[in-house]
């Protein structure tokens, strides 16, 4: 008995033996693994610490996000109905763009927007917007917030952002609606200097919703020019404004952002505290189970993304992909598949498929896309002033870096009666002949093959007209 006991506990001894060297092995090899991707970061010339791409103060006399905040508690202020007086207008603000059918949702429209009359006509509503306005002409912008572990998906500064931005279009739509086209443009003027508020902002959040403000106002500037053009001073103030809205540096610095204020925030964690955020932020019981099976579940998942070799190997993993979603950025437009396959990883490595999602180049082509052609047919209708018709070619416009997002060669034009087309063969790559791509343009290219059609803008085009059948 004595003999079978040491022989178990010797097999016991070199099995234990064997797993610890195991164990130091990959924590070894993870370990390198996770050097070599800060060295490859550093090399790159990448930030690798917080401190180096969180803005700096700003002053309050000079920070435009003081009185953006200011504007947006004046509204937070005043009750409207079940909401307050900001989330309010912000839903009836969606009635301008709605294509009822149903009679009952056509006469739901109409007084939907003859409330938004009413509320919009308020001493309260002129007075933020007034506001609003005044942060637009400071020179920097800085909203107070903490950064590092910012793993909500939404904000509150980031919702008046949203909110604000919506209202002003309201304001540009009602506006023009009523024929009073110079309040309209000097309102479209403020809201395109608002859309670039969040331009700062380090994180990849701010940066998709900067991004959509920023197409939603050139949509609005095309169809205001329906109903008449702005003059020529105004048009190079808007082309001025549009032209450094095209860059990718923004988006570059949220990649960056959202590496050092969420993923190394998180990978750094102590246990207990990474169990905490675990908690809160990416596990939620579903309730289909009794609490205390899914409190085993929850401790044993986090057993397994916890234990250490495996931890070290994802984190290593998560950065070689950041990295990799910065060179996508810098580089020409990819295909969604070729994306998949560029920042292919392991599905063991569970956390970098949870923070490193992408999908910053689709948005910020479809953004440039839409900044370039409202560039060039405000270019375009200045010409007309000057010349009295639309010029053969762009070349004629005398513009820089009018170039197509998506291929990175010209805009395509061509002169159409009284009138032009100007487009951008968008993410099938091809020209369509300037036939627009259906509504749903606008889903993630992730989930779906390219979309035929062109990013276009038709002048003029009686849809596109406010207040005469057609919505900005």
């Amino acid at each position: 008995m004595h003999r079978r006991s040491k022989r178990i506990l010797t097999v016991l001894g070199v099995i234990i033996v064997a797993f610890a060297a195991l164990y130091a092995i990959a924590v070894v090899r993870a370990t390198t693994r996770l050097r070599r991707a800060y060295a490859a970061l550093g090399a790159d010339g990448r930030p690798l610490r917080a401190a180096e791409i969180i803005p700096p103060e700003v002053p309050d006399a000079q920070n435009a996000a003081v009185l953006y905040q200011s504007a947006a508690l004046m509204l937070k202020g005043q009750a409207a109905g079940e909401k307050d007086l900001l989330q309010r207008l912000d839903d009836l603000s969606a009635a301008l763009s709605q294509k009822p059918v149903h009679p009952d949702r056509i006469a739901r429209q109409q007084e939907n927007i003859a409330e938004l009359r009413q509320r919009m006509s308020l001493p309260i509503v002129a007075s933020a917007l007034a506001t609003v306005e005044q942060g637009t002409q400071r020179p920097a912008c800085q909203f107070q917030r903490e950064y590092a572990g910012a793993l909500s998906v939404d904000a509150p500064f980031r919702r008046n952002v949203r909110n604000l931005i919506r209202i002003l279009g309201a304001r540009v739509h009602l506006y023009a609606e009523a024929g009073e086209t110079a309040q309209a443009w000097s309102t479209l003027q403020t809201q395109l200097k608002f859309a670039n508020a969040l331009r700062d902002d380090p994180t990849t959040m701010s940066q998709l919703m900067r991004s959509g403000m920023i197409s939603y106002s050139c949509r609005l500037i095309q169809s205001l020019c329906e109903n008449e053009p702005p003059e020529v001073q105004l048009s190079r103030s808007l082309e001025d404004l549009l032209r450094d809205m095209t860059g990718i540096e923004p988006f570059i610095r949220a990649v960056d952002g959202e590496r050092l204020l969420i993923g190394e925030w998180f990978f750094n964690l102590p246990r207990d505290e990474m169990d905490k955020a675990w908690r809160q932020d990416m596990f939620h019981p579903s309730g289909a189970l009794p609490g205390a099976i899914e409190e085993a579940l929850h401790r044993l998942g986090f057993r397994i993304l916890a234990f250490r070799p495996r931890l070290v190997a994802d984190h290593a993993a998560y950065l070689e992909v950041m990295r990799k979603r910065v060179q996508l950025l810098q580089g020409p437009y990819r295909s969604a598949q070729e994306c998949r396959d560029y920042l292919n990883v392991s599905k063991w490595h569970f956390l970098t498929h949870l923070f490193a999602v992408g999908g910053e180049k689709w948005v910020h082509c479809r953004m440039a896309a839409n900044v370039q052609v409202t560039r060039a047919g405000l270019a375009l209708l200045r010409y007309r002033q000057a010349h009295g018709a639309f010029p053969p070619t762009l070349e004629a416009l005398d513009l820089d870096g009018l170039l197509d997002p998506y291929t990175g060669k010209p805009l395509l034009y061509r002169p159409e009666g009284e009138g032009f087309v100007v487009y951008s063969v968008d993410e099938d790559l091809k020209d369509n002949g300037g036939v627009p791509k259906p509504e749903k343009q606008d889903s993630d290219p992730r989930r779906r093959k390219p979309l035929e059609g062109d990013r276009v803008w038709r002048f003029p085009s009686a849809e596109n007209r406010i207040g005469a059948g057609g919505n900005p």
